[in-house]
């Protein structure tokens, strides 16, 4: 079988790719590290500091799910079940595959977040929202949990996975800690 130039081509785009979500990622972790060390964080605005986390523009439209990145590397690897499930909340939600917001996630799927990463965008992600959009993004994380399955595709949760889930519903508070005890409680 030869190689023809589309096959060199597509190999050419498909590293680039992962070469451009390696750095969104990069970038992303340092983000969250400079945000955490940084003293004067306390002064910074809401949105400064979800700006600083990386997420601007097209990308502050999955500021809200990055609990789901989160609860789909608890268990120490983003299996393909989970990771289509997170990508069809994307979908859902009118972000198409090539944005920038969806590459930021992919990108999250493809390397597991640092846990300075995961800290900030908790912390600032609390203020950010509550009520029943903080109970919704327990409810997906459930989901994406479940997404692998179990016995016969049971949506088993693994106690990684929940113990996670736990810890983002206490940090999101009231209804996202019922919507937790509704679901895993």
């Amino acid at each position: 079988m030869s190689v023809t130039p589309s096959d060199n081509e597509d190999a050419y785009f498909q590293q680039r790719e992962r070469e451009l979500r390696e750095q969104l990622r990069e970038q992303l972790d340092k983000a969250a590290g400079e945000l955490r060390d940084d003293r004067k964080n306390d002064t910074l605005s809401l949105s400064d500091r979800i700006a600083a986390l990386g997420f601007t523009g097209e990308k502050l439209k999955v500021f809200d799910l990055l609990p789901l990145v989160h609860v789909a590397w608890a268990d120490g690897s983003v299996s393909r079940k989970e990771r289509t499930a997170i990508l069809d909340v994307l979908r859902g939600r009118g972000i198409q595959p090539g944005t920038e917001a969806f590459r930021t996630v992919e990108s999250l799927l493809e390397e597991r977040p640092s846990q300075a990463f995961l800290d900030q965008t908790l912390a600032v992600l609390k203020e950010a929202v509550g009520g029943a959009r903080a109970a919704n993004i327990v409810d997906l994380c459930v989901q994406v949990a479940g997404a692998s399955g179990g016995f016969l595709n049971m949506g088993t949760v693994s106690d990684e996975e929940r113990a996670l889930i736990e810890q983002i519903a206490n940090q999101l508070g009231g209804p996202a800690l019922a919507e937790f005890n509704k679901q895993l409680g």
